[in-house]
Order: structure tokens, then C-alpha cells, then sequence
């Protein structure tokens, strides 16, 4: 009975689309979701010991964060020489030891669902956090979504080469990885589990399939985040509303600027790394260096572009919250002019360019939301300005920027829509985020921050073959054919010696083992008997037919479709696979060949080509 149950067992978890994935993605989101909690702490000490130690540089605090004083750093050269140390430490670390965790990560991923097979090597993960925390732990314009994106992605496909899963399920389980870990990081779990599915595709493609796991993972890994350190939405917002229609053509101009300003972005980021990193003669180790180094340069006239930088958003663009506000601060009253904003919008994207293009390692999701941020808090105060009588708040069109504009470079419109209401706790204005978002992503369909996005799921490697498994999948093995005739059982405690000697009379390729009770226990090829030939040194250990056996034995029933059966057939290297019946898998049916399979896949494929008849009932 145990034999059997472990066979059963076996036989089960060996099925394709039992949810095999859903019963990882939970692993991996506990995994996703310490990794958030130690990426953070960390990143929190560097800013603490590095830029608030060494620097004096104290940035203002979100949500999470506690009230303090606001100051800039200091001196000028170790402004210049802590970024240009922390980029020759990332870029030695990342160039060699792990090259591909280069950049801002989450290409790394997108390419390794697309072109890599969901592989991972498993020190990515870890080089990649560790750079990722210097480079911005040392004043790296850089964000925490592609390291930690990378933390769980890289336990995804660890865990599915250590269970053994398929390809496609490998794939599905890193993507899981990543929704948990960008779930956590951000405080955003539903913002996380689409952006793992949507981030594939620069059109409104989505990962379908790895929907359920990644809202899973996510689930999972921002509870496991919630252990450690309680969630806050990471921005506080005054009281907003929508008015209504006479509202929209404000937002869709806000829109048109976060198009122009995302064109520039894409151009600037990869122009640095076309024009003036990749043919700078040195080393690609010290290239970070260099970037680092002309970061500093920049940040001695603009330090607020140093790091992530979601304070400046809170304190520049929105205001702080009354918990958070200053002695004679006014909540929610924006502390830098409009002008100021639009400047460091536009250096911000220098500054990013100068750390990510160069080799140095963090995301873009942060300086993103920046961007966009900045740019709506500029053009908030001009509205304010140009139409006093409008009463309009410019903590509005910070939110909708911050949505809007990476809805645009990143092409994920539903992601940007969620994550942003998640990280500000509103959804008061989910209407013009929604036009800002879907109009912005229709505008810059030809440039995205995202170079290894597909158009759609058919120019992605990993969906060939796809319309051959939907057929598979639509043909039972009972209506395919199974043989009944001429299969030969072998009794499990026949002589070794006997064995040869029917083999050697049938013109069968496979063999089912049998007990006494006439049970399956095993099966057996001619090639599993050659190899038994080979290296038994004249038949020594071998005594009986059971001892030839494969174990456990993978079936099917008439009940299964050919995709199914064709997967098994793989797995053991065989021609044929035995059919039992369905509520007794011990019970021989008899055989399903490969032959067979194939014939009855060519005929639905002949159907399916064929034009269906018109009917001509009714007509005149």
C-alpha cells in the first residue's frame, strides 16, 4: 500500500497544471519577503552610517520615517568621492562575479523569462543586492525594485531546478519570485503581483498564467514583510477629489508633458551608455567608478539626486504630513517653487542615467517615481498659479505623475495605477490616474526604459509551441487510441533468464511489469535491458524481471489529454506509455503509443485548417 501511495504521489506531482506552482509560489514569497526586510535594513544602515555619517546628508522622511533635521552634505570632495568609491566596489563585485546583474535588474529578469528559460544563477541574487546597496547606500541615483526583483526571481528559479519543474513552470515560479519581492519592497502587494506579468510586454500584454502564483507570492512575502516592519503607505496626501469632468483636460496636459519628459528620459539613459560608457577606453570595472564620480559632480549643485530620494517627493512636491511637519511648517504646503522642481525632474534623469548606464547596479522604478512626481508637482503649482480660481491642489498631479509617467517608460498602465494608490493610500483620484496612465502608454508605444520587453507573447521564445499544446491539451488519450493487442505483461518474478528469451520472441519496444495480483508496477524497454546487459557483468545482480523495472512508473488514463501523456513520455524517454484505469492506476489498460498521439494531433490540426461548411438553410 505505501509503494502504491508513493507511486500515486509521484504519478501526481508528475502531471502537468496539478498546481505545482501554486504550491511553490508560497515559498517563495516567505523567501521574496525577508529579502525585502534585509534589503531595507541594510540600505537603511548605509544611509544612516554613509551618507548621513560621512556626508552629513540627512534627507527629509517619508511616512515610514521619523522626523528630523533637513540637511545637505558636506565637504564638497567627499561629495564627489563617496559615489565614486561606492561605484568601483559595485562594479567590481558585479563585473567579476556576476556581469548579467549589470544595470538596472529588471531586464535581467524579463530576459531570463523570454530568452533564458527562467535560469537564474544563484549568485545573482546575491551580488546583485549587495551592489545594488552600495550604489545607493553611497548616493547612487538608483531604486530598490530591480535588486529585489532579483532576490526573488533568483529563488524562484532556484527552488524550480532543485523540484525539477518544467520550463514553463520554472518561468512562472520566477516571475512569482519577483512579484513578491517588488510586492513587499513597496508596500504595494496587488501594485507587485501585476508588475511581474505586465513588465514582459511593451504592449497591454499580460502573463495570464503567472497571475494566481504572483498574487500569492505577493500575498505572502508582504505579510512576511509585515513581521518585521510594520507597513505604511511609503506617501502621506492631504484629503483629495476628483471634481469631475472640468477637471480631465487638466490632467491629460500633465499627461502630454509626462510623454515628452519620458521620451527624454529613454534617450538620456541609453544615450550615456551608447555614447559615453561603452566607448569609454577603460575597463568596464571602473566604468561604475566614473559614473559615480560625475554623479557627485552634479550632486554638488543639486544633492536632492542623490540616492532614491522619496522624501524630496514628500517634502519638495506634496508637503509633509502634520505628524512629520517642522516647528511652523504648514502640512501639506510644497517647500520648493515650481521652477526648482522642473530642474531636478530633468537632473534627476542625468543622474540616473550616470549610475545606471555605466554599469552601476539598482533600478529605475525610484527615480522614475521621482521623475514623475517632480513633473506633476511643477505643473500642479503652474495650474495653481494660471487659474487661482480653480482651487486646484498640486498634490494631486503628484500622484497622477508619479502613475503617468511610468506608466509611459515602463509600459505597465494597470501596475502604475495600483502601485501608486497602494504607496499613497488613495484611490480618491483613480480616475485621472487611469487617463493619465492609459493615455500616456498609447503616446510612447516606441520607447520604453525596458529594453528586453517583446511586443506580445507571440515574439516571445517562451510562447512557441504554445498553439501545439492548446491542441494536445483538447485531445483525450481514450479518443487517440489506446492498443490493446499484443501488449505482453511480464510477470515481476519471472527469471532474468526467461526474460531475455520472450523479449527475444516479441517484436513489442515496452514492458509492463505486473505482480502476482496482475497490479502494475513497472515498466521496461529494450533499451533499459540492453544497459542491464551491459553493466550487469553477466547478469549477476539481475535475478528477476521486477529488478529491470522503472519505479515509479508514470501512466495515463483515457481520461488524460495528449499533452499530458506526451510530457510523461519525455520525462521517461519512451515510445509508449501505459493507460490504466482511472480510479485504479495499478489496473493495465493497455498502450499509448507516440505514433498514435501524433496521428491524432495531425487530424484536429487538418479539422481545425479545414473551412466549416456554410449552411445554406433558410436561405432564398
Amino acid at each position: 500500500m505505501l509503494s502504491s501511495g508513493f507511486q500515486r504521489l509521484a504519478a501526481f506531482w508528475a502531471t502537468p497544471g496539478v498546481g505545482r506552482v501554486a504550491l511553490c509560489s508560497p515559498l517563495v514569497g516567505v523567501i521574496a519577503g525577508l529579502g525585502a526586510v534585509g534589503f531595507l535594513l541594510a540600505l537603511q544602515a548605509m544611509y544612516t552610517h554613509v551618507l548621513g555619517g560621512l556626508l552629513h546628508f540627512h534627507m527629509p522622511p517619508t511616512l515610514e520615517g521619523e522626523r528630523g533635521a533637513i540637511t545637505y552634505p558636506w565637504p564638497w570632495w567627499m561629495v564627489v568621492l563617496v559615489p565614486t568609491v561606492g561605484g568601483l566596489i559595485s562594479g567590481f563585485l558585479v563585473f567579476t562575479w556576476a556581469p548579467e546583474a549589470e544595470g538596472h535588474g529588471t531586464d535581467a529578469m524579463i530576459r531570463a523569462f523570454h530568452e533564458g528559460s527562467g535560469m537564474i544563477r544563484t549568485r545573482v541574487p546575491f551580488i546583485k543586492t549587495i551592489s545594488s546597496i552600495i550604489t545607493i547606500g553611497t548616493g547612487g541615483s538608483a531604486g530598490q525594485e530591480g535588486p529585489i526583483a532579483q532576490i526573488g526571481s533568483g529563488f524562484g528559479s532556484f527552488l524550480a531546478r532543485v523540484l525539477r519543474l518544467p520550463v514553463g513552470e520554472r518561468r512562472i515560479l520566477m516571475l512569482a519570485g519577483a512579484a513578491g519581492g517588488v510586492g513587499a519592497i513597496f508596500r504595494a502587494p496587488l501594485g507587485g503581483a501585476l508588475f511581474a506579468g505586465e513588465v514582459l510586454y511593451s504592449s497591454t500584454a499580460f502573463e495570464s498564467a503567472a497571475l494566481l502564483p504572483c498574487l500569492s507570492s505577493s500575498i505572502i512575502a508582504y505579510s512576511t514583510f509585515a513581521l518585521f516592519i510594520t507597513p505604511q503607505p511609503i506617501f502621506s496626501l492631504p484629503p483629495l477629489t476628483f471634481q469631475g469632468l472640468r477637471d480631465l483636460p487638466l490632467y491629460v496636459g500633465l499627461t502630454l508633458l509626462c510623454a515628452a519628459v519620458g521620451w527624454l528620459y529613454t534617450r538620456v539613459f541609453y544615450g550615456l551608455r551608447d555614447h559615453l560608457f561603452n566607448p569609454l577606453p577603460i575597463p568596464r570595472v571602473f566604468k561604475p567608478a566614473v559614473g559615480g564620480a560625475l554623479l557627485g559632480v552634479v550632486a554638488l549643485a543639486y544633492p536632492q539626486v542623490m540616492a532614491g530620494g522619496y522624501g524630496w517627493v514628500q517634502w519638495g512636491a506634496i508637503g509633509m504630513p502634520p505628524e512629520l511637519a517642522g516647528a511652523g511648517e504648514t502640512p501639506f504646503v510644497p517647500n520648493m517653487s515650481m521652477s526648482l522642481l522642473l530642474i531636478l525632474s530633468l537632473v534627476k534623469i542625468v543622474a540616473t542615467g550616470l549610475t545606471i548606464s555605466s554599469g552601476g547596479s539598482g533600478g529605475v522604478f525610484g527615480p522614475s517615481m521621482l521623475i514623475g512626481g517632480m513633473i506633476g508637482g511643477f505643473y500642479g503649482q503652474l495650474m495653481q498659479w494660471w487659474l487661482p480660481e480653480a482651487h486646484i491642489a498640486p498634490s494631486a498631479f503628484v500622484l497622477v505623475g508619479m502613475g503617468g509617467f511610468f506608466a509611459g517608460v515602463s509600459k505597465t498602465p494597470l501596475t502604475s495605477i495600483v502601485m501608486v494608490s497602494e504607496m499613497t493610500g488613495s484611490y480618491s483620484l483613480l480616475v485621472p490616474l487611469m487617463l493619465a496612465c492609459g493615455l500616456n502608454m498609447a503616446l510612447s508605444r516606441r520607447w520604453t526604459i525596458y529594453e528586453e520587453q517583446v511586443a506580445t507573447p507571440i515574439d516571445s521564445p517562451a510562447h512557441q509551441g504554445d498553439f501545439v499544446i492548446d491542441v494536445l491539451a483538447r485531445l483525450k488519450v481514450g479518443e487517440a487510441g489506446v492498443r490493446h493487442d499484443g501488449v505482453e505483461p511480464i510477470p515481476a518474478a519471472l527469471p532474468f533468464e526467461a526474460v531475455l528469451q520472450r523479449v527475444a520472441r516479441s517484436s513489442e519496444s515496452l514492458f509492463p511489469v505486473v505482480d502476482d495480483e496482475g497490479r502494475l508496477t513497472g515498466v521496461f524497454t529494450l533499451r533499459d535491458l540492453r544497459l542491464a546487459l551491459v553493466g550487469s557483468a553477466g547478469w549477476g545482480p539481475l535475478v528477476v524481471a521486477d529488478d529491470l523495472a522503472t519505479r515509479p512508473v508514470l501512466t495515463v488514463t483515457a481520461d488524460d489529454d495528449l499533452h499530458t501523456a506526451l510530457r510523461r513520455m519525455t520525462e521517461l524517454n519512451i515510445d509508449e506509455i501505459p493507460v490504466v484505469e482511472p480510479d485504479d492506476h495499478s489496473r493495465l489498460v493497455g498502450l499509448l503509443s507516440r505514433r498514435s498521439l501524433t496521428s491524432a494531433y495531425t487530424s484536429l490540426i487538418e479539422k481545425l485548417r479545414s473551412p466549416a461548411p456554410v449552411s445554406t438553410h433558410g436561405s432564398a
